[in-house]
């Protein structure tokens, strides 16, 4: 009887240190993953933050050498009811901004404008807007002047090209100048087809962006110098 009671707190005791260890086990295993999940959260804060400090240095680079003032600004987030074509960004009222003005990245590529601000942030209608419109030059064999509209939240379009001017896939598309607050010469994208038909006395053509607009966090607005 003695035997087999110490037989079975013998048992219980291995069973119970079985258990325990791989309780012990189970949790530094979770341990390791939340240390795991913080290290991969490190990095990828380390890696946007270079990224941040590489675009800084690049766009400054640029302004300083176009000799524009300008404010740079952070994304904030989107406007719900217009995600693919609206933006939110961290300047307002309180840093001098107004609707109309260019809001540009990467060293001159204008994205859109701004609609509407208040005391420190504004919204920004992006160029594919269905809404949006911008006085446009295409550069090809000889400039074309037009304006772009946003299709679709996706690319633009530009109509009433005279069809005597010969223009071409993959051209570039810029600002003309020819509207207040908006630079000439910022680029918006190239020529991605072109439409014409005989009994049009105009052709249109359509535009892909120059960047992802879905993938923008920093810019810049562009602020008239006589501002």
């Amino acid at each position: 009887m003695i035997a087999t009671a110490n037989y079975t707190a013998s048992a219980l005791s291995d069973f119970l240190a079985v258990y325990l260890g791989r309780a012990d086990l189970s949790k530094k295993n979770d341990d390791l993953n939340q240390k795991i999940i913080e290290l991969v959260k490190k990095n990828v804060a380390l890696e946007t933050l270079r990224q941040e400090n590489e675009w800084l240095k690049k766009e400054l680079k640029f302004l300083d050498e176009q000799k524009e003032n300008y404010l740079l600004a952070r994304v904030l987030g989107r406007n719900p009811d217009y995600a693919a074509s609206q933006i939110i960004i961290n300047q307002g009222l309180s840093q001098g901004l107004k609707p109309g003005l260019a809001v540009t990245t990467d060293q001159g590529i204008i994205i859109g404008k701004i609609s509407s601000v208040e005391e420190n942030i504004s919204h920004v209608r992006l160029l594919n807007d269905n809404t949006s419109k911008i006085a446009v030059s295409v550069m090809g064999d000889k400039s074309a002047l037009g304006i772009a509209q946003g299709l679709h939240n996706i690319n633009l379009a530009i109509d009433l090209l005279p069809k005597d001017i010969k223009i071409n896939e993959n051209d570039l598309v810029v600002t003309s100048g020819l509207e207040e607050n908006i630079p000439a010469g910022l680029i918006i994208g190239r020529i991605s087809k072109i439409e014409t038909t005989p009994e049009k006395y105009w052709q249109e053509a359509l535009v892909e962006p120059a960047v992802d607009y879905q993938t923008i966090r920093l810019v810049t607005i562009i602020i008239p110098k006589e501002n």
